[in-house]
């Protein structure tokens, strides 16, 4: 029996998906490959640009991707990179009113100006997409790209990332509902056809009501952020937003394959290990989750030096801010909006599900690294 190669599982999650493609990039650095890929939402447009693949297109279509381009809103949006945020809700309640859903035609242009069809057959990579099939009782649907008539893998994908009350969606005008509500990380897809080496990008919390995450037998390399807010809302589309996106899926995925590592953040394997060996892992862990509480910027790979003063700086400005607002009025307190140290550990606590840490003392062995270093 010929084993085969990693199959590709990308999850949908809207504007986070240019994450995938940051993933995607290292994966060719690293000369990773893989026989198969399954998608979901936006994870089924990755998967046909991947299986196309051109990187530099696949990049391009992210950069300039935007609300607009997706569905057609005949008032102007207060908030034009972010679709459902509160400044544009009154817009589209007044949208849905009028065309009973937001037409999402502009979409099928844009995909077809970056998905080459005729490329994505010729690879002859198994490309699965799943969706939902109102038309027939809410039936999943699980499709490889085969069986998709000719001429109309976009409907297809479109079909896999309709968004709520979206119209205009889907093959012969049929009514399809976004996949990720069967299942938003499709594993169970790829492993139906004998694909057990899988590597995962999972960039959602949603799974959906038939999501099986079975990694039984499997060879499994699960690719997925620390912390989810870092890729912002879905449907934030500005550049800033995407670079970020596609910047941690790069670095991510080279930890994952050990070209990197550290638990949150970014070093060098080498750095990585003498850290490790001078302070203990579990201080660096604990400065790590330290440097995450205090917002340290993730997106960056850290000698010791750098990260040891970029935590200590985050530090020094966080106990600043917290003693500055001690030092308000009850009126000042009440309208002041800046750093608000209770709300961030009440977050933080709730994110990690760890027991209360009521004071930055507490992480006794990171604070113990930051002053035995002079910087």
């Amino acid at each position: 029996m010929i084993l085969k190669k990693y199959g590709l599982v990308l999850a949908g999650g809207g504007g986070k998906g240019a994450y995938q493609i940051g993933a995607w990039k290292a994966l060719k650095e690293m000369r990773i490959s893989f026989d198969a890929i399954a998608g979901v939402s936006v994870g089924s447009i990755n998967g046909a640009l991947i299986a196309a693949g051109d990187m530099s297109k696949a990049i391009d279509f992210w950069h300039n991707v935007s609300v607009e381009k997706g569905i057609r809103i005949e008032n102007e949006l207060v908030d034009p990179e972010n679709l459902f945020s509160k400044k544009n809700w009154s817009i589209l309640f007044k949208e849905f009113l009028k065309n009973g859903g937001f037409d999402a035609s502009p979409a099928a242009d844009y995909l077809k100006a970056y998905v080459d069809e005729d490329k994505v057959r010729k690879k002859k990579i198994p490309l699965g997409i799943v969706t939902v099939h109102l038309s027939q009782n809410a039936t999943p649907l699980e499709i490889f790209v085969d069986d998709i008539p000719q001429g109309e893998l976009v409907d297809y994908l479109l079909a896999s990332s309709n968004i709520p009350l979206a119209t205009n969606i889907g093959p012969e005008g049929e009514r399809f509902l976004d996949g990720g509500v069967y299942d938003n990380t499709p594993v169970m897809t790829l492993k139906k056809r004998g694909y057990n080496k899988l590597i995962v990008i999972d960039i959602s919390n949603i799974k959906g009501v038939a999501h099986n995450l079975n990694f039984n037998n499997s060879q499994v390399v699960y690719i997925r952020p620390y912390d989810l807010e870092d890729l912002g809302p879905s449907f934030d589309f500005s550049s800033a937003m995407i670079d970020r996106r596609i910047q941690l899926g790069y670095l991510d995925t080279r930890k994952a394959f050990g070209h990197l590592a550290g638990n949150i953040y970014y070093f060098t394997p080498d750095v990585f290990a003498a850290m490790v060996e001078q302070y203990g892992v579990n201080a660096i862990y604990e400065l790590e989750e330290l440097a995450h509480k205090l917002k340290v910027e993730k997106i960056s790979i850290y000698s010791k030096e750098e990260f040891i003063s970029a935590v200590k700086t985050a530090l020094e400005e966080a106990k600043a801010e917290e003693t500055e607002k001690a030092q308000q009025t009850p009126a000042e307190k009440e309208s002041d909006s800046t750093f608000d140290w209770n709300d961030l550990k009440e977050r933080w606590n709730q994110f990690r599900g760890r027991g209360q840490r009521k004071d930055l003392e507490e992480y006794a062995e990171a604070i113990a690294v930051l002053d035995s270093v002079v910087m």
